[in-house]
Protein backbone atom coordinates (compact mmCIF):
# COMPACT_ATOMS: atom_id res chain seq x y z
CA UNK A 1 0.00 0.00 0.00
CA UNK A 2 0.84 3.59 0.88
CA UNK A 3 3.78 5.40 3.06
CA UNK A 4 3.05 9.02 3.74
CA UNK A 5 6.04 10.64 4.62
CA UNK A 6 6.29 14.19 6.24
CA UNK A 7 8.22 17.28 5.88
CA UNK A 8 11.84 16.40 5.06
CA UNK A 9 12.89 20.26 4.93
CA UNK A 10 16.65 19.15 3.87
CA UNK A 11 17.17 16.89 6.47
CA UNK A 12 18.72 13.99 3.62
CA UNK A 13 20.30 11.91 6.32
CA UNK A 14 17.16 11.47 8.07
CA UNK A 15 14.95 11.00 4.71
CA UNK A 16 17.34 7.93 3.53
CA UNK A 17 17.36 6.40 6.71
CA UNK A 18 13.37 6.26 6.98
CA UNK A 19 13.36 5.04 4.23
CA UNK A 20 15.81 1.91 4.68
CA UNK A 21 14.13 1.80 7.95
CA UNK A 22 10.55 1.01 5.89
CA UNK A 23 12.05 -1.31 3.46
CA UNK A 24 12.58 1.13 0.59
CA UNK A 25 16.12 0.44 -1.07
CA UNK A 26 18.00 2.41 -3.63
CA UNK A 27 18.12 0.38 -7.14
CA UNK A 28 19.01 1.81 -10.94
CA UNK A 29 19.34 4.89 -9.26
CA UNK A 30 16.27 5.23 -6.88
CA UNK A 31 14.31 4.04 -3.60
CA UNK A 32 11.73 1.80 -4.21
CA UNK A 33 9.57 -1.05 -2.40
CA UNK A 34 8.25 -4.31 -3.94
CA UNK A 35 5.18 -4.01 -2.71
CA UNK A 36 4.52 -0.25 -1.51
CA UNK A 37 4.67 3.38 -2.67
CA UNK A 38 5.56 6.50 -0.75
CA UNK A 39 3.67 9.56 -1.10
CA UNK A 40 5.66 12.70 0.37
CA UNK A 41 2.97 15.68 1.88
CA UNK A 42 5.56 18.52 0.86
CA UNK A 43 7.74 20.58 2.02
CA UNK A 44 11.15 19.24 0.94
CA UNK A 45 13.45 22.37 0.03
CA UNK A 46 14.85 25.24 3.21
CA UNK A 47 15.89 24.69 6.93
CA UNK A 48 18.35 21.86 6.66
CA UNK A 49 21.52 21.84 4.72
CA UNK A 50 20.86 18.72 2.64
CA UNK A 51 18.15 19.89 0.29
CA UNK A 52 19.87 19.10 -3.15
CA UNK A 53 19.76 15.32 -1.40
CA UNK A 54 16.68 15.14 -0.52
CA UNK A 55 14.96 16.45 -4.20
CA UNK A 56 17.49 14.20 -5.94
CA UNK A 57 15.76 11.40 -4.13
CA UNK A 58 11.85 12.73 -3.76
CA UNK A 59 12.49 13.93 -7.66
CA UNK A 60 13.49 9.99 -8.80
CA UNK A 61 11.34 8.35 -6.75
CA UNK A 62 7.82 10.16 -8.56
CA UNK A 63 9.86 9.98 -12.02
CA UNK A 64 9.81 6.40 -11.51
CA UNK A 65 6.46 5.65 -9.96
CA UNK A 66 7.76 4.45 -6.33
CA UNK A 67 6.44 7.92 -5.03
CA UNK A 68 4.05 10.43 -5.57
CA UNK A 69 4.10 14.43 -3.77
CA UNK A 70 2.14 17.00 -3.27
CA UNK A 71 3.40 21.00 -2.92
CA UNK A 72 3.61 22.66 0.36
CA UNK A 73 4.04 26.16 1.47
CA UNK A 74 7.68 26.29 1.15
CA UNK A 75 8.00 25.08 -2.41
CA UNK A 76 5.34 27.76 -3.61
CA UNK A 77 7.27 30.08 -1.72
CA UNK A 78 10.52 29.37 -3.45
CA UNK A 79 8.72 29.38 -7.12
CA UNK A 80 7.35 32.74 -6.66
CA UNK A 81 10.35 33.83 -5.40
CA UNK A 82 11.81 32.89 -8.79
CA UNK A 83 8.99 34.00 -10.75
CA UNK A 84 9.09 37.39 -12.39
CA UNK A 85 6.12 39.34 -11.93
CA UNK A 86 3.84 40.82 -14.84
CA UNK A 87 5.42 44.56 -13.57
CA UNK A 88 9.25 44.86 -11.84
CA UNK A 89 10.36 42.40 -9.93
CA UNK A 90 9.12 38.85 -8.46
CA UNK A 91 6.08 37.50 -7.31
CA UNK A 92 7.81 36.89 -4.09
CA UNK A 93 9.89 39.91 -2.51
CA UNK A 94 13.62 39.75 -2.73
CA UNK A 95 14.20 40.97 1.30
CA UNK A 96 16.24 39.65 3.65
CA UNK A 97 13.51 37.41 5.41
CA UNK A 98 13.57 35.59 1.96
CA UNK A 99 16.76 35.70 1.85
CA UNK A 100 17.84 34.22 4.90
CA UNK A 101 14.68 31.28 4.60
CA UNK A 102 15.27 30.49 0.96
CA UNK A 103 19.40 30.61 2.03
CA UNK A 104 19.94 26.67 2.44
CA UNK A 105 17.97 25.83 -0.90
CA UNK A 106 20.35 28.11 -2.59
CA UNK A 107 23.62 27.05 -0.97
CA UNK A 108 22.89 23.45 -2.27
CA UNK A 109 22.50 24.53 -5.97
CA UNK A 110 25.27 27.09 -5.97
CA UNK A 111 27.32 25.27 -8.08
CA UNK A 112 24.47 23.02 -9.74
CA UNK A 113 22.67 25.69 -11.67
CA UNK A 114 21.35 23.71 -14.43
CA UNK A 115 20.38 21.13 -11.59
CA UNK A 116 18.19 23.57 -9.86
CA UNK A 117 16.14 24.82 -12.69
CA UNK A 118 15.34 21.23 -13.17
CA UNK A 119 13.81 20.50 -9.66
CA UNK A 120 12.76 24.18 -9.84
CA UNK A 121 10.23 22.82 -12.94
CA UNK A 122 9.72 19.88 -11.41
CA UNK A 123 7.85 21.85 -8.12
CA UNK A 124 6.18 23.75 -10.29
CA UNK A 125 4.24 20.88 -11.72
CA UNK A 126 4.01 19.27 -8.03
CA UNK A 127 -0.40 19.32 -7.43
CA UNK A 128 -2.04 20.75 -4.51
CA UNK A 129 -3.19 17.62 -3.60
CA UNK A 130 -3.79 14.01 -4.05
CA UNK A 131 -7.38 12.33 -3.50
CA UNK A 132 -7.32 8.30 -3.92
CA UNK A 133 -9.75 5.96 -3.10
CA UNK A 134 -9.54 4.91 0.33
CA UNK A 135 -7.73 8.29 1.67
CA UNK A 136 -6.61 12.33 0.75
CA UNK A 137 -3.10 14.18 1.02
CA UNK A 138 -2.83 17.50 1.37
CA UNK A 139 -0.06 19.76 2.45
CA UNK A 140 -1.88 21.61 5.13
CA UNK A 141 -6.46 21.56 5.20
CA UNK A 142 -9.14 20.61 2.93
CA UNK A 143 -11.55 22.53 2.50
CA UNK A 144 -14.51 21.06 0.10
CA UNK A 145 -14.98 24.45 -1.33
CA UNK A 146 -11.49 25.33 -2.30
CA UNK A 147 -11.22 21.13 -3.30
CA UNK A 148 -14.31 21.56 -6.01
CA UNK A 149 -12.55 24.29 -7.54
CA UNK A 150 -9.37 22.81 -8.14
CA UNK A 151 -10.78 19.82 -9.52
CA UNK A 152 -13.09 21.70 -11.65
CA UNK A 153 -10.12 24.39 -13.01
CA UNK A 154 -7.22 23.02 -12.45
CA UNK A 155 -6.13 19.61 -14.35
CA UNK A 156 -3.96 17.11 -12.88
CA UNK A 157 -4.66 19.61 -9.29
CA UNK A 158 -1.69 21.63 -10.65
CA UNK A 159 -1.18 25.43 -10.69
CA UNK A 160 -0.90 26.97 -14.17
CA UNK A 161 0.85 30.55 -14.57
CA UNK A 162 -1.83 32.51 -15.08
CA UNK A 163 -3.01 30.75 -11.82
CA UNK A 164 -0.04 31.49 -9.75
CA UNK A 165 0.56 35.20 -10.75
CA UNK A 166 -2.97 35.78 -9.58
CA UNK A 167 -2.25 33.72 -6.25
CA UNK A 168 -0.03 36.54 -4.98
CA UNK A 169 -3.07 39.22 -5.11
CA UNK A 170 -5.19 39.51 -1.60
CA UNK A 171 -8.90 38.13 -2.22
CA UNK A 172 -8.46 36.01 -5.79
CA UNK A 173 -10.04 32.81 -5.50
CA UNK A 174 -5.95 31.11 -6.72
CA UNK A 175 -4.87 32.99 -3.50
CA UNK A 176 -7.48 31.75 -1.51
CA UNK A 177 -6.41 28.32 -2.75
CA UNK A 178 -2.87 28.53 -2.07
CA UNK A 179 -3.56 30.25 1.72
CA UNK A 180 -6.24 27.32 2.21
CA UNK A 181 -4.48 24.20 0.99
CA UNK A 182 -0.68 24.98 2.13
CA UNK A 183 -0.97 27.27 4.72
CA UNK A 184 -3.68 26.13 6.75
CA UNK A 185 -6.64 28.48 9.00
CA UNK A 186 -5.61 31.20 11.57
CA UNK A 187 -7.98 33.53 13.44
CA UNK A 188 -7.25 36.92 15.22
CA UNK A 189 -6.62 36.58 18.77
CA UNK A 190 -9.07 39.88 19.59
CA UNK A 191 -9.04 42.32 21.66
CA UNK A 192 -10.06 40.76 24.99
CA UNK A 193 -7.62 37.81 24.69
CA UNK A 194 -3.88 37.79 24.96
CA UNK A 195 -1.69 35.20 23.21
CA UNK A 196 2.15 34.64 23.44
CA UNK A 197 3.62 32.08 21.01
CA UNK A 198 6.78 30.20 21.22
CA UNK A 199 8.96 32.85 21.00
CA UNK A 200 6.95 34.62 23.86
CA UNK A 201 6.42 37.41 21.51
CA UNK A 202 2.17 38.55 21.36
CA UNK A 203 0.88 36.71 18.90
CA UNK A 204 -2.30 38.49 16.61
CA UNK A 205 -3.75 35.20 15.21
CA UNK A 206 -3.79 31.72 16.16
CA UNK A 207 -3.28 28.38 13.84
CA UNK A 208 -6.30 26.40 14.54
CA UNK A 209 -7.22 22.75 14.17
CA UNK A 210 -9.76 23.68 11.33
CA UNK A 211 -11.02 20.19 11.47
CA UNK A 212 -12.60 20.37 14.93
CA UNK A 213 -16.01 21.31 15.82
CA UNK A 214 -15.55 24.41 17.50
CA UNK A 215 -19.07 24.68 19.69
CA UNK A 216 -17.25 22.22 21.67
CA UNK A 217 -14.46 23.94 22.48
CA UNK A 218 -12.49 26.52 23.99
CA UNK A 219 -9.62 28.70 22.39
CA UNK A 220 -6.99 26.50 23.68
CA UNK A 221 -8.35 23.11 22.79
CA UNK A 222 -8.25 24.26 18.93
CA UNK A 223 -4.88 26.01 19.61
CA UNK A 224 -2.71 24.22 16.75
CA UNK A 225 1.02 25.35 18.25
CA UNK A 226 2.69 26.69 21.71
CA UNK A 227 0.18 29.09 22.54
CA UNK A 228 0.06 30.38 25.96
CA UNK A 229 -3.71 32.24 25.90
CA UNK A 230 -5.13 34.33 28.54
CA UNK A 231 -8.38 34.19 29.47
CA UNK A 232 -8.83 30.58 28.27
CA UNK A 233 -12.08 31.85 26.31
CA UNK A 234 -15.06 29.97 24.32
CA UNK A 235 -15.01 30.28 20.71
CA UNK A 236 -17.13 32.87 19.16
CA UNK A 237 -19.55 32.52 16.80
CA UNK A 238 -17.15 34.59 14.21
CA UNK A 239 -14.24 32.53 15.19
CA UNK A 240 -16.84 29.52 14.41
CA UNK A 241 -16.94 30.02 10.93
CA UNK A 242 -13.38 29.69 10.62
CA UNK A 243 -13.78 26.43 11.35
CA UNK A 244 -14.07 23.37 8.53
CA UNK A 245 -15.55 19.99 10.91
CA UNK A 246 -14.21 17.16 8.99
CA UNK A 247 -16.58 14.40 9.82
CA UNK A 248 -15.03 10.77 11.06
CA UNK A 249 -17.27 9.39 8.34
CA UNK A 250 -14.98 10.75 5.68
CA UNK A 251 -11.96 9.02 4.26
CA UNK A 252 -8.46 9.25 5.78
CA UNK A 253 -6.60 12.31 5.28
CA UNK A 254 -3.22 12.99 5.79
CA UNK A 255 -1.38 16.54 5.98
CA UNK A 256 1.90 17.76 7.21
CA UNK A 257 2.94 21.49 7.87
CA UNK A 258 2.29 21.77 11.61
CA UNK A 259 5.44 21.04 12.84
CA UNK A 260 4.03 19.58 16.42
CA UNK A 261 6.46 18.39 18.63
CA UNK A 262 6.33 15.96 21.52
CA UNK A 263 5.59 11.73 20.40
CA UNK A 264 4.11 11.58 17.42
CA UNK A 265 0.44 10.61 17.25
CA UNK A 266 -3.00 10.51 15.27
CA UNK A 267 -5.04 13.41 15.73
CA UNK A 268 -8.18 11.88 15.08
CA UNK A 269 -9.39 8.62 14.15
CA UNK A 270 -9.13 9.64 10.55
CA UNK A 271 -6.46 12.44 10.69
CA UNK A 272 -3.31 12.34 11.15
CA UNK A 273 -0.39 14.98 10.77
CA UNK A 274 3.48 13.63 10.07
CA UNK A 275 5.12 16.83 10.79
CA UNK A 276 6.69 16.71 13.97
CA UNK A 277 9.69 19.16 13.33
CA UNK A 278 12.47 17.23 11.85
CA UNK A 279 14.91 20.20 11.06
CA UNK A 280 14.16 21.36 14.94
CA UNK A 281 15.57 17.97 16.19
CA UNK A 282 12.43 16.05 16.16
CA UNK A 283 11.47 12.95 14.00
CA UNK A 284 11.24 12.24 10.66
CA UNK A 285 7.61 10.40 10.31
CA UNK A 286 5.81 8.17 8.29
CA UNK A 287 2.43 6.54 8.67
CA UNK A 288 1.95 2.87 7.02
CA UNK A 289 -1.19 2.51 5.52
CA UNK A 290 -3.08 0.14 4.39
CA UNK A 291 -6.88 0.88 3.51
CA UNK A 292 -8.22 0.99 7.23
CA UNK A 293 -11.05 3.83 7.76
CA UNK A 294 -9.61 4.29 11.27
CA UNK A 295 -6.20 5.18 11.86
CA UNK A 296 -3.67 3.36 13.87
CA UNK A 297 -1.38 4.93 15.70
CA UNK A 298 1.17 2.17 16.54
CA UNK A 299 1.38 2.69 12.29
CA UNK A 300 3.71 5.48 12.67
CA UNK A 301 7.23 4.85 12.05
CA UNK A 302 9.99 7.69 13.07
CA UNK A 303 14.21 8.40 12.85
Amino acid sequence: MYDIIGDVHGKGDALKALLHKMGYSKKSGFYSHPDRKAVFTGDFVNRGPKVRQVLRIVRRMTENSSALAVMGNHEYNLICYHTKSAGRGYLRRHNSAARSLFRPTHLAFSNHQAEWQENLEWMKKLPLFLEFEHFRVVHACWNKRIIKFVKNNMPGNRMTGPFLHNSVRNGTIENEVVMMLLSGVEIPTGNYTTVINQLGKPAESIRIKWWMEPRKHRLGDVALGEYKIHPDRPIIKKEQLAFLPYDEKRRPLFIGHYCLRGTPGIQTPNICCVDYCCYRNGNLVAYRFDGETRLDPSKLVMV
